[in-house]
């Protein structure tokens, strides 16, 4: 595995990006948004999302020689592709499309004057005739509307008759719903089949981002949250878009299926074969076929025979041994990388909320306590940020890991040697940050403050600042060089 260093950022280290063709006129009309931008991409607002929609339709429909409702219908049939619609569609498409209820008559939808029964409801009431020659109660087609979007399936309302294909109207939806609810809706189900935006996955952040670079693949919110373009989910390097959605598939599998064996069965101390527990008691038999036939103890793991047989009693207690995870050799390698993840994970959240509170009130403290300058504080802030980075790189390593481990074994302890380097140093960071604010919450005490020079205060904030950027620049030279090493495919190989 290389150890040279690599200068290029971060945002330009990742893979490279595929079918990356999304409607061509789109990427013109945003680029002349006078937004808010960065170097590598644009950020957008949701009224700059739906201008271009409305403009899309107006075009669309002029197009086709089709009314704003029908426009709407084909746009989302065609994921909003205006390139495919003018390639493929023709008269004999028109056809298909009515036939599959995609195109309706809308222009037959009245009130009819007198009261009649619905035939949902069987309330009396003034009923709406749909397209379709279907009536209904507008309190009936207003609640179907609200389930429909409850079920994020808003943007299609089939008619309230079983069977019917006609679909209510997008203007008749806009109207009976909530026009923000409404707006958000149509601007989602529009990015999630566009390549070319994304959400911010940051929680409570609805900024909408647009990379400039179609190779570009990581991308990052004003708010501070980096994540996979490719994928539009959290940014997973180095691990590649496929491999991670089979791990979050695999966690998510065999979470509950985890959570079963643990709870009800044991290895069998001498075929290593996973055994029920399904009477309840202590006594288990490891029944052929397929079974050793042998009886062991649930509690202890320990042979039936000699020191069990009196009314199935155990209370030994066993303290856990060093081949704990031999004796469970069926799940041990799947948990060993699952559980390094979720710490990862945790320590990657608990680290930004320690940035968090460093912004909010640390550097106050700091400077009033060994009074420097918000300057000469700023080191903590770096450090804390390149933590956070190379704690989720090393959090998607354990994916990486788990399996390289299934199959290349050489590979594997290459890796893993490398592996053990970058926690190491991104657990030493850790520990000299937490000594800090350890420091710094005592030092908070008038009485403990006292006790200390300020000569004694500075000279110990600067032997901890000077420790703590030497690691600093070794997690981010460890970072880079993974970052690289997987880029050109040396960890994989």
């Amino acid at each position: 595995m290389s150890n040279d260093f690599q200068d290029d950022q971060m945002d330009q280290e990742d893979y490279q990006m595929d079918d990356y063709d999304q409607d061509s006129s789109f990427i013109y009309s945003l680029q002349i948004l006078k937004r808010s931008s960065s170097t590598n991409q644009e950020i957008l607002e949701l009224k700059d999302v739906l201008n271009y929609i409305d403009q899309l339709i107006t075009n669309i429909g002029e197009l086709l020689n089709l009314d704003a409702d029908n426009t709407y219908e084909i746009l989302m049939f065609y994921n909003w592709n205006k390139d495919r619609i003018e390639s493929e569609y023709h008269e004999k498409i028109l056809e298909q499309l009515q036939k599959q209820g995609v195109v309706n008559n809308h222009s037959a939808i009245c009130q009819i004057d007198k009261i009649m029964t619905c035939p949902l409801c069987l309330e009396d009431a003034k009923l709406v005739k749909l397209g379709c020659g279907h009536q209904f109660c507008m309190s009936c087609i207003q609640q179907t509307i609200a389930q429909r979007f409850t079920k994020e399936q808003f943007l299609i309302i089939p008619c309230l008759q079983y069977g019917c294909k006609y679909r209510l109207p997008i203007s008749l939806v806009k109207k009976l719903s909530k026009p923000d609810d409404f707006q958000k809706i149509v601007c989602r189900k529009f990015i999630e089949t566009n390549k070319t935006l994304a959400y911010c996955q940051g929680v409570n952040c609805k900024k909408i981002l647009k990379p400039k670079d179609s190779s570009l693949t990581t991308v990052t919110c004003p708010c501070g949250t980096q994540f996979c373009f490719r994928c539009k989910n959290e940014l997973h390097i180095p691990v590649p878009c496929d491999m991670a959605k089979t791990w979050v598939s695999e966690i998510t599998k065999n979470e509950a299926n985890i959570k079963w064996i643990v709870l009800n069965t044991k290895i069998c101390p001498f075929c290593k074969r996973p055994v029920e527990r399904s009477d309840g008691c202590n006594y288990l038999m490891c029944k052929p076929p397929g079974g050793c036939g042998q009886a062991f103890c649930y509690v202890c793991s320990n042979p039936w025979e000699p020191d069990h047989k009196d009314h199935f009693k155990c209370s030994k207690y066993v303290p856990p041994a060093n081949n704990l995870e031999k004796e469970k050799e069926i799940l041990a390698r799947y948990n060993f990388y699952y559980e390094r993840f979720l710490n990862s994970n945790s320590a990657v959240e608990q680290t930004q909320n320690r940035l968090k509170q460093l912004k909010e009130k640390h550097y106050q403290e700091i400077q009033e306590i060994y009074e420097v300058t918000s300057l000469q504080a700023g080191f903590l802030e770096e450090a804390l940020n390149e933590l956070v980075k190379s704690r989720q790189i090393l959090k998607w390593t354990y994916c990486l890991g788990f399996f390289i481990s299934q199959t290349n074994p050489n590979s594997s302890k290459l890796f893993d040697n490398y592996q053990k380097e970058f926690e190491h140093s991104c657990e030493q960071l850790g520990i000299l940050c937490m000594h800090l604010f350890n420091e710094l919450e005592k030092m908070q005490n008038q009485y403990t403050r006292q006790q200390t020079t300020l000569e004694q205060r500075q000279g110990d904030f600067q032997e901890k600042r000077e420790k703590i950027q030497k690691l600093q620049n070794k997690c981010q030279l460890l970072r880079e060089n993974l970052l690289k090493d997987s880029q050109n495919g040396e960890i994989m190989n």
